[in-house]
């Protein structure tokens, strides 16, 4: 007797056929069109590591010169400033929680506005208002 194959055992689904020709033509095709060349990285240039390396001063001793120190004393940790050149003073959040405001001409150090927290960032807005990043608010 002869065996008989049924349907389902020799036909196979049109969905996969399909998947599989759309998938091979797009790779076949790149593999025609597109050549695969070896990766070759350049050269390091050994005539750039040779010669006399930069020496810097380990200290400038010219950095400080013609500036003037302010708020020594009175401003405790400090983080960053703003500086107003219309009204000539700086501003500066310290640790305190305080936004302080030091005049330029007398060095006096006024605390201006406390937050509450802790003024890390402070800078000045187009119409010279004071923006204050605090990590607490």
């Amino acid at each position: 007797m002869a065996e008989t194959k049924t349907e389902t055992e020799t036909k196979t689904s049109w969905p996969f056929n399909f998947l599989l020709i759309s998938l091979a033509i797009p790779v076949a095709l790149a593999l025609v069109f597109y050549r695969l060349e070896p990766l070759e990285p350049a050269r390091l240039p050994v005539y750039e590591l040779e010669g006399v390396v930069a020496q810097a001063p380990a200290r400038n001793d010219r950095l400080l010169r013609g500036s003037e120190l302010v708020g020594v004393g009175a401003l405790m940790e400090a983080e960053d400033l703003a500086y107003d050149s219309e009204a000539g003073v700086i501003y500066t959040g310290t640790v305190d929680g305080w936004v302080k405001r030091v005049g330029l001409n007398n060095s006096v150090v006024d605390n201006w506005v406390n937050t509450g927290g802790r003024p890390l960032g402070v800078a000045l807005g187009h119409a010279n208002q004071l923006i204050v990043a605090d990590t607490e608010k």
